[in-house]
């Protein structure tokens, strides 16, 4: 089994690698040019198989904490991609329902952790990560839960959707490589700054691409 897992991180950490440079690359690039396009699919599948793979380590590692930060990384990115087929109308599929309902199953129990924690030992250990990134994905499992039930169309609102959820999960990608690869105390800063620094030039990006092309 020692095997299999070795196999599985191993395979993980590659995918992470094959992640943060399609990643890049899709960025950098021109939207809607060819190589935004390819780069972005391999990033895609890149991610599913990092998350596929952290949830079968933690998994029998018994680490729910890991399992719930796969979630929330999953989420970004099947969201992000989902959001191409929003382009001209809301048409959500029943597993745009099942996947976005657990998730918000899994962001009230982060958040639950994240509080219980709190009371226990203060704002410390796991508690600031599972609150912040609880948070995220309570909202945005809510918001598209409303959105989906809706149905309301606003023209370009799948572009900025789409630009948060990516270049969010492309944070949680960066995250993981600096968690693995660099340490400090408090241990939660780390997992937290690539947050802190990101989602402001998330909100720069779509307020460019707003004014570029509107939302109406």
């Amino acid at each position: 089994m020692e095997l299999f897992i070795q196999f599985t991180l191993f395979v993980h950490v590659f995918a992470g690698g094959l992640a943060l440079l399609s990643g890049i690359v899709a960025i950098l690039s021109k939207k809607g040019q060819n190589i935004h396009i390819k780069s972005g699919r391999i990033y895609y599948w890149s991610m599913m198989t990092v998350i596929i793979t952290a949830v079968i380590v933690s998994t029998f590692r018994e680490n729910a904490f890991l399992q719930s930060i796969a979630v929330f990384s999953f989420y970004l990115a099947f969201t992000g991609k989902r959001l191409l087929r929003y382009k001209k109308a809301i048409s959500p599929k029943p597993i745009d329902w099942i996947i976005s309902s657990i998730a918000l199953v899994v962001a009230i129990g982060m958040l639950s952790a994240a509080i219980n924690i709190m009371i226990q030992y203060g704002f410390a250990g796991e508690a600031p990560v599972l609150l912040i990134f609880g948070f995220f994905l309570f909202s945005m499992c809510f918001q598209d839960l409303i959105k989906m039930k809706r149905k309301k169309f606003v023209k370009n609102a799948w572009l900025f959707d789409h630009i948060g959820r990516m270049s969010g999960s492309f944070i949680a990608t960066t995250t993981a490589f600096i968690v693995v690869n660099f340490s400090m105390t408090p241990a939660w800063v780390l997992w937290l700054l690539p947050t802190a620094i990101g989602t402001p030039l998330i909100f720069m990006v779509s307020a460019k691409w707003k004014r570029k092309i509107g939302t109406y």
